[in-house]
């Protein structure tokens, strides 16, 4: 199955709070923690990987400098969704990780929100697969 996301960034206030999340719930690696230092904001990332995609979670020094605010003064990105072959299994070890699931029970796409963190969603298994494929995104580029 194609991955399409190969990166995303999640703004946070607790870094390892988040990191343990990730990778308690989903697997997800760490691979290396950077800190950067710059006229844009110092901050933190810490890169994780569940082999396909990076997934970097940032904490900024200073909430007001320009990169810090890039997105908003809270923690936040639009979304990110992970395909899951035990979708209950899954909404059980979010709620037990200290995440708040945001939907109804029944309800696809499943929408969380990690314990500090942005809105992410789980479904499951191949159905992004089966809407791109629908959608032609596997068709011809033209631009």
């Amino acid at each position: 199955m194609p991955n399409f996301i190969k990166h995303i960034a999640f703004k946070v206030e607790d870094v390892e709070k988040e990191r343990a999340f990730y990778e308690n719930v989903f697997g997800y690696k760490h691979v290396n923690t950077v800190r950067r230092k710059g006229k844009n904001g110092d901050h933190i990332s810490h890169h994780l990987t569940d082999g396909y995609m990076d997934l970097t979670l940032i904490h900024y020094e200073q909430s007001d400098s320009d990169e810090a605010d890039f997105a908003g003064p809270a923690p936040c990105i639009h979304h990110i969704g992970m395909e899951v072959e035990d979708l209950d299994a899954f909404i059980a070890q979010i709620k037990e990780n200290g995440g708040e699931i945001l939907t109804a029970p029944g309800h696809l796409p499943v929408k969380f929100r990690s314990p500090n963190g942005p809105v992410a969603e789980v479904v499951p298994m191949d159905r992004w697969e089966k809407k791109t494929l629908a959608a032609g995104v596997h068709g011809e580029v033209l631009e």
